[in-house]
């Protein structure tokens, strides 16, 4: 074996040394995976699967806020607030306008 065969050999060994390997991937989904690479992030599966990660966190904090904000509106409709409406109406000279139309000083 060559000096240049050797250090093409090393450096592929030292390149799986630092890959990740996945298993007991859906084969749908690895060929989904592995298109979206190449169209998207040049066959880079490292930055595509941090863009995916990235992404579902996102989702994740995005569905937690929806559901507290779900569970606030149903809380809401189920113990309705009543405002009690007020007899009369403040006018800026100081006269009160009750219902009806008759003015009070």
């Amino acid at each position: 074996m060559g000096e240049f065969q050797k250090k093409v050999k090393d450096i592929q060994e030292r390149l799986q040394a630092h890959g990740i390997v996945m298993s007991r991937v859906p084969k749908t989904t690895r060929e989904e995976f592995v298109k979206y690479a190449e169209e998207e992030f040049c066959d880079d599966y490292g930055m595509c699967l941090k863009y995916v990660w990235d992404n579902f966190k996102l989702w994740k904090i995005f569905f937690q806020n929806m559901e507290y904000k779900l569970d606030e509106i149903i809380r809401k409709l189920d113990n309705p607030i009543v405002e009690e409406k007020p007899e009369g109406i403040n006018m800026l000279s100081g006269r009160k306008v009750m219902k009806g139309g008759k003015k009070t000083k």
